[in-house]
């Protein structure tokens, strides 16, 4: 790789990731790409809690802040899953991802006509604007303050995921299409010696933007460690510049040989190799070729499209046989995928009139241990959880209560995890 190309490869990048080009790429393209979008009361109860403690309350006004809007964070959630059903109601290119609960929604818009999916969902008409002003005042009647939406929850987009990530991803893309000596493998080897941190690169194979309302202060967090890591990038990028200036050609940001040097070598290599391993004459190192790693389309003949087709044929049917087994076909994978997502389950369902969260100790006591069927055939899952000192809310305990029943409770979460396994009729049993 010539100093020439060095100096146009470096150049694009760093022109690439100028801050109007980065606006630019959202409004052209991350902003239109398919989007997914979730909500849930653990997200929106993060928001209110890290607006709270930011506020001068005592630990019992913010414990009966958060306490008392917890009805309203469901009806909100409420609110924003009509909605977004109403819409796909309409419109194919919204669609319900998976199970939606009481606590939590999940919706895909896809790619529409060159149109924003992001302000579809989070903009001045999007899928929850009129929900979250809603909101807004009930959470201000509580705090006995006014608020604004901006400081309790935005749409923030997954982490490492967000759009200087994905445009510095684009960046690169250009700045190796510009320059076919180079590829992005050798590019990001080449940031990373230079002390960049590649988090400011998305690493994903999908250019789809998964969004979640969330925590306004944990959003701007991102943002500032974004733009952080970008700025980071481009002074290392100056530098490089200035050191291609002033000291020549760039020993770490290696490349393919130039059609020119590849020639010259490929000549230099057919006159010495005739000589090569014979006594008495001693011949220069041979000449390495680095070829970039540009593929070139092969020519199909009609055999190969056959085979090909058998071969997917293959592939498509024990594809098929693969997806016929389910979790629910194999209790040990099951219980894995149930007790993952348990304690967190527990929690969100800890609310009135059932126990209330309060230090997570009961949530993460919660264990699904066993897999039986009944007599019937019917699906029964075993759990247990630390009964000192929660087993006395139970019926027929000291302070035993239907409605605070630990077992209500996590009969209800197991329950409302097992939908994702299609088990259809299934009992509990605390063990």
């Amino acid at each position: 790789m010539s100093v020439g190309q060095q100096k146009q490869f470096l150049e694009t990048l760093l022109e690439e990731m100028d801050s109007k080009k980065i606006k630019a790429y959202r409004r052209a393209k991350a902003d239109k790409q398919h989007h997914n979008f979730t909500m849930s009361r653990r997200s929106v109860r993060k928001g209110l809690r890290d607006y709270l403690k930011t506020q001068d309350l005592s630990k019992k006004a913010y414990d009966d802040i958060l306490h008392k809007t917890d009805k309203y964070v469901k009806q909100f959630i409420k609110a924003v899953k009509t909605e977004c059903a109403r819409l796909a109601n309409k419109d194919d290119t919204v669609t319900a991802v998976g199970v939606n609960t009481a606590v939590k929604i999940s919706y895909a818009f896809e790619i529409k006509n060159g149109k924003s999916r992001y302000d579809k969902i989070g903009g001045t008409d999007g899928v929850y604007a009129k929900q979250l002003k809603v909101f807004k005042v009930q959470f201000a009647d509580v705090y006995g303050k006014e608020v604004k939406t901006k400081d309790l929850l935005q749409l923030s987009h997954a982490e490492f995921e967000g759009i200087i990530e994905s445009a510095v991803s684009s960046a690169i893309d250009t700045a190796v299409a510009s320059q076919a000596a180079i590829g992005r493998a050798e590019a990001k080897n080449f940031l990373r010696g230079r002390g960049i941190d590649l988090k400011v690169l998305r690493d994903t194979k999908t250019t789809t933007m998964n969004v979640e309302l969330a925590s306004a202060e944990e959003n701007a967090k991102d943002k500032d460690a974004s733009k952080a890591r970008l700025a980071g990038m481009r002074k290392a990028l100056v530098s490089a510049l200035e050191s291609l200036s002033k000291e020549g050609k760039l020993l770490d940001l290696p490349g393919s040989d130039s059609f020119r040097t590849l020639k010259k070598k490929k000549v230099v290599n057919s006159i010495l190799d005739p000589f090569r391993n014979k006594k008495n004459v001693k011949v220069t190192t041979k000449q390495k070729i680095k070829h970039s790693r540009t593929k070139s389309k092969k020519s199909i003949k009609p055999k190969d499209v056959i085979v090909a087709a058998a071969r997917a044929k293959i592939r498509k049917t024990k594809a098929t046989r693969k997806a016929t087994v389910s979790p629910a076909a194999q209790p040990l994978q099951m219980l894995a995928m149930i007790n993952a997502q348990l304690p967190k389950q527990v929690e969100e369902n800890m609310q009135d009139p059932a126990l209330n969260y309060q230090t997570g100790r009961f949530a993460r006591s919660v264990r699904a241990t066993d897999i039986t069927k009944t007599p019937k055939g019917f699906p029964s899952i075993g759990y247990t959880y630390q009964k000192s000192p929660y087993q006395t809310f139970e019926t027929g305990y000291k302070q035993g209560s239907v409605e605070r029943d630990p077992r209500r409770l996590i009969d209800q979460s197991i329950r409302e995890l097992a939908t994702q396994f299609a088990l259809g009729r299934l009992y509990t049993r605390r063990l």
